[in-house]
């Protein structure tokens, strides 16, 4: 079975590779990783795509391929041991996950008909000729053949759309009761009043906080859209965030400017990982007896400030969004209070009307 391993390169940035479990690389992927890191793909994306990329190597051995040698059946066998419709080991997984897992591979195999098409063996065009002179990165899909492409198109399966989650007054309010770490108290305040993502909340660095004027510097973002912005905290938060400076990184003498640090362990001192992140929230959950991530918090706040009458516009900034239809989409979920409430003005209205 594969493996991915985290190393860090010269530059000391983090970098993900696949390998066997006898920590042989697999070249290509890891050529592939590397191309991706090259266009500036997010550390996150380029993950989720070293860990998509796991599974389909876990397929090909299982099932005793070679990945150089690929098919439209192969890919709709893979399709079916994601789905858990396969005799060898797999487990069932949602439709939006299979999709996303299946495009990693054909993105894969796009970079390799790109620059390395001699080890290629298949009858699919993942590479069109008209499109070799363009080597900025694509999709896979706008690097095949009409036919190809369609075919393509059918493998993705029909995603069941769940509903966007954000959390009640209610909810609300036993968490910011519940008993504390001053950290993790700090951070979901932050993560709640600023709404930023948890990848953007770790990367805060003391120097980009500005406490008489209680506003953070976002440097690091997922998106280009969401670098370099501005986003505010309460003056309660001020005083906690003044307090947790002291009590952590002053009495301690932390050799570190990132303002979110774990607090106990070998590694303490250490900036706070998505292990760590994982592990607080799943805890949390658990006590409170509902549902928390930190993504919930963003949602929250876009709700919220939407029902308060922000111009939406200004929410998208907030949030670091390129486009005004993704805060809209996505981030805006009328609470059930506001629906009334709009219901019965419109309510009132024709029962005026039929006097």
């Amino acid at each position: 079975m594969a493996k991915v391993i985290k190393v860090k390169n010269e530059e000391e940035n983090v970098i993900y590779l696949l390998t066997s479990n006898e920590g042989i690389p697999f070249l290509y992927v890891n050529k592939y990783l590397k191309f991706l890191d090259t266009i500036n793909r997010s550390p996150n994306t380029i993950k989720s795509y070293a860990y998509r990329l796991k599974l389909y190597w876990d397929f090909i051995e299982l099932d005793q391929l070679d990945f150089k040698n690929i098919s439209m059946d192969v890919l709709v066998k893979y399709i079916g041991w994601l789905q858990g419709g396969s005799s060898i080991r797999s487990k069932k997984r949602e439709s939006n996950t299979i999709n996303d897992n299946v495009m990693a591979v054909f993105g894969f195999y796009n970079y390799l008909a790109r620059f390395h098409s001699e080890i290629l063996d298949t009858k699919l065009d993942f590479y069109s000729d008209s499109n070799k002179k363009n080597y900025s990165y694509k999709s896979f899909l706008e690097h095949t053949k009409s036919n190809v492409k369609y075919r393509l198109n059918a493998l993705k399966l029909r995603e069941t759309k769940k509903p966007y989650s954000k959390l009640s007054e209610e909810q609300l309010k036993k968490i910011f009761q519940t008993k504390l770490n001053i950290r993790n108290k700090l951070l979901v305040s932050i993560l709640y009043e600023t709404g930023v993502r948890i990848s953007e909340a770790l990367n805060i660095r003391l120097e980009d906080i500005d406490l008489s004027d209680k506003k953070i510097l976002i440097t690091k973002s997922k998106t280009p859209s969401g670098e370099n912005r501005l986003v505010y905290i309460s003056a309660e938060t001020t005083n906690l965030l003044q307090d947790y400076i002291y009590e952590v990184h002053e009495k301690n003498n932390f050799d570190s400017d990132y303002l979110f640090l774990k607090l106990t362990g070998f590694s303490r001192g250490d900036v706070c990982d998505d292990v760590t992140i994982s592990a607080f929230f799943r805890e949390l959950s658990t006590k409170l007896g509902f549902n928390i991530t930190p993504h919930m918090f963003r949602h929250t706040l876009a709700t919220e400030l939407h029902e308060n009458g922000l111009e939406i516009s200004i929410i998208k900034a907030l949030l670091g969004h390129k486009d005004v239809q993704t805060t809209m989409n996505m981030y805006i979920h009328p609470s059930e209070k506001s629906v009334r409430v709009e219901y019965n003005k419109v309510a009132l209205n024709r029962e005026r009307n039929k006097k």
